[in-house]
């Protein structure tokens, strides 16, 4: 008899926590990823003319360097955040967990723009891959590149605060 009321018990219990609603699912707190300025980043085209001026928050740390513009939700058309990294290499991109979409310049050692991935997807876990080995990367908001007619012929001057 007792086997049958702990075994009765049992699946009450089951049955109610089944029943249960779930959880709220954990929203991410954005309010704690804000644009920092930490410098000041010049497009110019190939003849030294300025196309655009950017102010720009500098990552180079392994966590900023994966954290990058994730969760954020906005982002002014005059700022941008510069990647740096230590070695030239293929770095490559995805838009996993990024909101926003982005227009990636993929530039190398020579502070020249390689290639620019335009209009990226949101969300994407794709990956996003220079043509050739880069040692920076300017994000900027989808379609500033086509608006100011940034181009893989131009070169980046930046200084830091």
């Amino acid at each position: 008899m007792n086997r049958i009321l702990v075994s009765f018990g049992l699946l009450i219990s089951i049955l109610f926590a089944c029943g249960c609603p779930k959880a709220p699912m954990e929203e991410k707190d954005n309010s704690g990823y804000s644009f920092r300025k930490d410098g000041t980043l010049q497009i110019h085209s190939a003849t030294g003319i300025l196309k655009a001026e950017f102010d720009i928050e500098i990552v180079e740390s392994q966590s900023e360097l994966a954290q990058g513009l994730k969760y954020r939700e906005s982002m002014a058309e005059t700022q941008g955040m510069l990647f740096i990294f230590e070695q030239i290499d293929y770095h490559s991109f995805w838009m996993q967990d990024t909101y926003l979409s982005l227009d990636m310049i993929f530039i190398d050692h020579y502070n020249k723009i390689i290639n620019i991935a335009k209009n990226t997807t949101p969300f994407s876990e794709d990956p996003i891959f220079p043509e050739k080995p880069n040692q920076y990367v300017l994000e900027l908001l989808a379609g500033t590149t086509d608006k100011l007619n940034i181009t893989d012929t131009d070169e980046v001057t930046w200084q830091r605060n």
